[in-house]
């Protein structure tokens, strides 16, 4: 089987992510997933996912913020707990289970880059530092003469690596409250869609609270359970069946929006431009 896997951004709201990782290994045997591409914090999820490390960033999330109880997303993105987080997880340099890629903007070139961590001479933890590199918030991170920021600023659900691949299908997991028409039909029919949608979207992303984080973990497994239960209720591996229930599936979300990724990437790069001229900061 080569089934995809896309983990977008959502800063705090990245817990329900290891969750939805957990039980996808109940369904889909991590050598079968081959191609996964994440933006933001999906990254070191996605990361912890494809190195087989999903128990430690559990642990990791869990106890983020377990001694204040709760804390802001800059102070997060500023902190030494999360340089520890991508110290180990990427240190002794595990092997990646699949192609992995992760969403940058190359603000040197003012582009977006799709970046394989699975090559060999690229050095993973300067990457992940990259993806969690919040403009505005954080110093670029240079590597080999390039400044790079987190990607999620321009292409926050990156399926674009995998429209190419010849997938079987794909899981997607992402925040916003919007059943999408990735790309085009024939791709979109073969994307599986777990989303998490929320009333206090903004609240959730940049706020981290341990009771929260421990709540969205088990949300995030036991949804991410019940949509794999339906989607692949005769078995992974049963294709034709896949395709029919994700079919039946986004038929019964009327609004559903075209998402293009070049046309995202146009949109938010001009807007991101914008913000950085503003604040008269060179790219």
């Amino acid at each position: 089987m080569d089934i995809g896997l896309v983990l977008s951004g959502g800063m705090a709201k990245g817990a329900y992510q290891v969750g939805a990782l957990k039980a996808i290994s109940e369904f889909i045997p991590r050598e079968d997933i081959k191609c996964v591409s994440c933006a933001s914090v999906g990254v070191l999820n996605g990361y912890a996912y494809v190195t087989g490390q999903v128990d430690k960033a559990e642990d990791m999330w869990r106890n983020f913020c377990a001694d204040e109880g709760k804390t802001v997303i800059n102070k997060v993105l500023k902190s030494a707990a999360l340089q520890d987080i991508i110290t180990r997880l990427s240190e002794d340099s595990p092997a990646l289970s699949a192609d992995f890629y992760t969403t940058l903007l190359d603000a040197t070139n003012k582009t977006t880059v799709y970046k394989n961590l699975n090559v060999q001479a690229l050095d993973a933890k300067e990457y992940l530092q990259a993806s969690v590199a919040m403009p505005f918030y954080n110093d670029a991170i240079k590597i080999e003469g390039v400044s790079y920021f987190d990607g999620a600023v321009i292409d926050n659900i990156p399926v674009y690596p995998l429209f190419k691949r010849k997938l079987d299908y794909i899981v997607c997991i992402y925040f916003d409250d919007v059943c999408y028409k990735f790309e085009n039909d024939s791709f979109d029919n073969r994307i599986i869609k777990v989303t998490f949608p929320s009333d206090s979207v903004i609240k959730q992303s940049v706020v981290f609270k341990k009771e929260s984080i421990d709540r969205m973990i088990d949300d995030g497994y036991k949804r991410t359970k019940e949509i794999l239960s339906k989607m692949l209720a005769d078995g992974y591996e049963n294709v034709e069946s896949v395709y029919k229930n994700i079919e039946e599936n986004d038929k019964a979300d009327n609004e559903r929006n075209l998402r293009v990724t070049g046309d995202v990437m146009v949109t938010n790069l001009n807007k991101i431009t914008k913000r950085f001229v503003k604040r008269k900061i060179v790219l």
